[in-house]
Formats: C-alpha cells, structure tokens, sequence
C-alpha cells in the first residue's frame, strides 16, 4: 500500500484545494481527479468521468484515502427541476462510481472521506434545538432531501473500508464561500439578514474545516458521521453584524423580509431562510480541535 497517496473527488473548488494544500504540507500524495482533460496532464491531476465510468489510473491502484468532494454548487442557478435533478445526480453519480471501483479492485482504499451537509437537518428552527449526528433527517426540504441521498450514496462504499462523513457548515474564507455575498454590499455600508433574523447559521472557517478533513484521513479510529461546523453558531443579525465589526467600518445590518427573498430566489431562498443549530460535540469529543472559537475570532481569521 502507498502509505500517503491521497485523491480529491471534487478538488478544484474552495475546500478541495485547501485540503491539498494542507495535505501537502504535511507529506502527504495528494492527488486531484479532474474531468478535464488538459489540467489532467499535471503530474499532481488524474483524469476521471464518472458519467462515463472512466478513471484513468493503472489496475489495482492503491491509495491511503479518497476524499469525496464531490457536487454542483447549491445556490450557483435556481431550482428548477432540471436543476434540482443535477444537483443530486452531482454528489450520488461520483460517489456510485467510486463504489464501483473499490468494489472491482480497481481501487485499493483504506479509508472513504465522503462530503455531506448541514442541510441534512431540514428546517430546525430556535436556539435550543440542536442538530447532532444521530438525529433522524426531516427529509422534508429539498436540502434535505439531497443530502439524505448523498449520503445514502456514500454508504455503499464496501465495508472493509473505514468510511467518515463530514457533514459542512456554512463556509467562511477569504475568497469565496458564502462572504462573497456579503462582501459587495459594504460599498452600500449595509449587510443583510434573513428571516427576521431568527435563522441559526452554523459556520466553519475554511481552515478549521480542511484541519477536519486531515483529522479524518490521519485518525485511523474515527468511523461515522461528524459534524463540520465551528463552535457558538449565532442567528442571521449576530452573523451580519459580527460580519461589519471585522470590516472596521460604518454600516448597518439590514433585515431583507421573508417575501423578498422568496420572490428573488424561489425555493432556493431555503439556502438562507432554514435554520440548523448544529453540534460540533462529536468531532471535539474525537480529539479535534476548532481554532476559531466564535463568530468574531472567525471573522478576524478570514477577514485579517
């Protein structure tokens, strides 16, 4: 077995290339899975087509860990059903695929690093109900609906591979993720909140959450789901005022009403609007440890 090999389904966006970044600080073979064919030609990309069952490595390939990644962004283009369809087919069709390839022997894996989400929960209004690992999905949002099916998609990676799951939060990070909503309207001094302000948004800086991912690949003794979120989640105002106060400049937190966002975004508005109080108990009670210990400190690391 090739002691530090590692692939990335899904690593060329936000959290896939910080995972390889860390990966590779810390000696590891990290190895990105692209369906492009020209990038495919780096020494550090391997060419793969899920759709079309193709994976471009020798026979009997062997590897320390994969890490799925995979999925079309949520909130990138409105749910229609088309899309709705591709956003599923997006997470479960990879994962399928690599299913079918530890199960042939084509890949020899040790351990599965497979991407979920927080939206698993469903709609989970109030501070005082909070989301762990071992809860019953609602199953009754789209949200959740499609991580309840991602998943499902993950478990039918064969047994004799060590398999976690990590269920992500709301991303923050200095380019991208979800800041890169709110970042443009500082020129109008102003940052929204949602939903009366009442939604719990469950966040996870960039780097705390690729630390999570590493934990998972180096700690043989972690098997299961976990929830990839940071400590004291805060409701959508605390969120965009804590957002003003790392910008060190005047502006104003301002409630867009539940009817706006609804005719702008459709159902999508579920992206904003649903509300999850999640539990990081489970990952600190394995050993890791969340850097970044509230809202404010998360800011400061992202924002500088």
């Amino acid at each position: 077995m090739t002691n530090r090999r590692v692939l990335i389904a899904g690593g060329s966006g936000l959290i896939g290339k910080r995972i390889y970044q860390l990966l590779k600080y810390n000696g590891y073979d990290p190895y990105i899975l692209s369906r492009n064919k020209k990038l495919s030609e780096r020494a550090d990309f391997k060419y793969w087509n899920p759709d079309e069952k193709v994976l471009e490595v020798p026979e009997n390939y062997e590897v320390l860990a994969i890490i799925n990644l995979c999925g079309e962004g949520i909130a990138d283009k409105k749910w229609t059903d088309h899309r709705k369809k591709e956003l599923i087919e997006s997470r479960t069709g990879p994962a399928h695929f690599i299913s079918e390839l530890i199960n042939s022997g084509r890949l020899k894996v040790r351990s599965y690093i497979g991407a979920s989400a927080i939206g698993i929960y469903g709609n989970r209004p109030g501070e005082d109900n909070i989301c762990k690992e071992e809860d019953t999905p609602q199953n009754t949002t789209f949200l959740s609906q499609c991580c309840v099916q991602w998943e499902a998609a993950h478990d039918t990676i064969a047994d004799h591979v060590r398999k976690v799951i990590i269920r992500i939060g709301i991303v923050l990070a200095g380019e991208g993720g979800a800041l890169d909503q709110y970042r443009p309207l500082m020129a109008l001094r102003m940052a929204p909140y949602f939903g009366g302000g009442k939604p719990v948004m469950s966040w996870v800086t960039l780097d705390d959450l690729a630390r999570l991912f590493l934990y998972a690949v180096e700690n043989i003794q972690l098997k299961g789901v976990f929830n990839g979120v940071g400590d004291q989640p805060v409701n959508s105002k605390e969120f965009a005022k804590a957002f003003i106060r790392s910008q060190k400049k005047w502006a104003a937190a301002r409630s867009i009403p539940k009817f706006a966002v609804k005719m702008m975004m459709g159902e999508m508005s579920a992206v904003v609007l649903e509300s999850q109080m999640v539990s990081n108990e489970k990952a600190k009670n394995a050993g890791f440890v969340f850097n970044s210990k509230d809202i404010d400190a998360a800011f400061k690391s992202v924002e500088g």
